[in-house]
């Protein structure tokens, strides 16, 4: 079997050294195989770092964050009815509101750098196809956007939500949102990265937001992704800073959240810099899994108590440097992992009873090695 995933990340020499990356590429696995067989050019776009589609995969539509001229940033919608994909519409985010210059810390070079926030491109992305809204989260100018699309699928109308605040760690300086994402309810979770805070918002179908709730994690976790389960209350978020991952209960009614149990993503005593970087739940929601930028691991839960409680179970190298986003194969057999820093992919074979990875293929060199999104149904 053929197995599709897209895979995208910076087109700029700024973030990849002599970077030859044009954009988003298609990986083919051949499961038969257990290797990546291909990786095609699909569609040209300056740092396409991060991309979604809707969870019904039929629309074909791919939202996308993009920057222009190096600095400035915004999202475009892709038609990929089409061989290669096509941009249908762009918005930019003009600079107006965005937090003076600070003081910062790149976790991929271990260095403290004078930022002066002129690049303004969202950290995540997430579509709404039925309502026809993007959400993004931008970790740099410290807002939550709401995109409004007509029915030819182009940008309309735009609604922006500054959040302030700030935590312990270095990191922390701002609120620095970084995720956005639909519940099974059809709010909107946000996480705080910098602020130490989980937002809950009622989505208008113009794509306007208003605050259900907001919950504070514990000081330098950091939520930077969250996992959602479909088979029960359970929430699982990714802390960053922290280098943890926490069980969350959501309560549809009241959209409260509670913190239940957190766990290291990282081994007792190691000393290192981490950020953990990407989250994901298997199929039959009995496994979680946890890249860890700086230990360079993927760190394998296994899920009890019908969600309540984790235990890890594994932790296994990227065999690469700073191993940013992951995900499982149609089947979840596999495992596609990029490392970022390495410029080069790794391969997993996943068994589907123990949870437990092994290596199937090594250094799989390319150049967008940011996101990796499972896409065999959504390309078909």
């Amino acid at each position: 079997m053929l197995d599709k995933f897209l895979i995208g990340g910076y087109t700029s020499d700024n973030y990849t050294p002599n970077n030859q990356s044009e954009g988003i590429y298609v990986a083919t696995l051949d499961t038969d195989e257990a290797k990546i067989v291909s990786i095609e050019p699909y569609v040209k776009l300056d740092n396409p770092a991060f991309f979604n589609f809707d969870s019904n995969k039929s629309n074909h539509k791919l939202v996308t964050v993009l920057t222009k001229n190096e600095n400035t940033g915004g999202v475009g919608i892709i038609d990929t009815t089409q061989s290669e994909g096509k941009l249908i519409d762009t918005k930019m985010l003009v600079q107006k509101g965005v937090t003076p210059a600070y003081e910062a810390y790149d976790a991929s070079t271990n260095r403290y750098f004078w930022n002066e926030l002129s690049y303004t491109v969202p950290s995540y992305v997430y579509l709404d196809a039925q309502r026809r809204i993007i959400f993004a989260a931008n970790y740099n100018t410290n807002a939550v956007h709401t995109f409004k699309l007509d029915n030819q699928w182009h940008i309309t109308s735009q609604h922006n939500y500054p959040i302030e605040g700030s935590g312990p760690e270095v990191e922390q300086d701002h609120a620095h949102i970084h995720f956005t994402r639909l519940l099974p309810d059809g709010r909107l979770i946000v996480c705080g990265l910098g602020c130490d805070k989980l937002f809950v918002y009622d989505v208008a179908d113009n794509g306007e937001l208003t605050l259900v709730t907001d919950f504070d994690t514990k000081p330098g976790f950091g939520p930077r992704q969250i996992a959602i389960a479909q088979k029960s209350n359970y929430i699982y978020v990714l802390g960053e800073v922290a280098s943890r991952v926490a069980v969350a209960e959501y309560d549809h009614d009241t959209g409260r959240i509670t913190w239940l149990n957190d766990y290291s993503n990282i081994p007792e005593g190691y000393v290192g810099h981490n950020g953990s970087a990407a989250i994901r739940l298997s199929a039959d929601e009995r496994f979680l899994y946890v890249s860890n930028r700086g230990h360079n691991s993927l760190t394998v839960y296994q899920i009890l108590d019908n969600g309540l409680q984790l235990e890890k179970i594994q932790q296994i190298k990227t065999e690469g440097v700073f191993p940013r986003d992951f995900s499982l194969s149609k089947d979840n057999h596999y495992l596609l992992c990029a490392n970022q820093n390495s410029n080069e992919l790794i391969l997993y074979h996943r068994d589907l009873q123990s949870g437990y990875l092994s290596v199937a293929q090594r250094h799989i060199k390319h150049d967008a090695c940011v996101r990796v999104l499972e896409a065999t149904d959504f390309l078909a």
